[in-house]
């Protein structure tokens, strides 16, 4: 998708970490909690 735009990360030292904190996120279906990240992030 070229509309896209990377907005947030987290760098982990495995895949498997990275995969299970993806799975955390996607598992809370919250459009708040997802924004509470972003916004968390970008002040830092």
């Amino acid at each position: 998708a070229k509309d896209w735009a990377l907005v947030y990360f987290e760098i982990f030292d495995s895949r498997s970490l990275a995969v299970q904190r993806e799975m955390e996120i996607k598992k809370k279906k919250s459009r708040k909690y997802i924004e509470y990240l972003i916004s968390k992030k970008s002040s830092s």
